[in-house]
C-alpha cells in the first residue's frame, strides 16, 4: 500500500485552554476574565480597542477601564 504524502492530513495539536487559537479577540466583545479586578467588579468585560499586540483597554462593570493583556481573559461561554 503507497501512501501519498499530498493527501496526509495532521490532526492539530490539542490545547489545554478554554480559548483555543480559534478565538480572536476584537473589539465589542465581551471576554471572561481569569481573575477579577477588585471584590466588587464583574466576572466579564467588554473588548474596546487592541492599543498593542494581546493588549486591550476593556471596561469592567462594577470596576471600570482597565487595561488587559492577552493572558488575562478568555472566550466568554456566555452570549449577549
Amino acid at each position: 500500500m503507497a501512501i501519498n504524502a499530498n493527501t496526509v492530513q495532521l490532526a492539530a495539536p490539542a490545547t489545554s485552554s478554554p480559548d483555543s487559537a480559534v478565538f480572536q479577540p476584537e473589539s465589542g466583545l465581551w471576554v471572561a476574565l481569569r481573575n477579577l479586578p477588585s471584590d466588587e467588579s464583574h466576572h466579564e468585560a467588554l473588548l474596546l480597542c487592541e492599543t498593542f499586540p494581546g493588549e486591550w483597554v476593556s471596561w469592567v462593570p462594577g470596576f471600570g477601564e482597565i487595561t488587559l493583556d492577552r493572558g488575562q481573559f478568555y472566550q466568554s461561554v456566555l452570549s449577549r
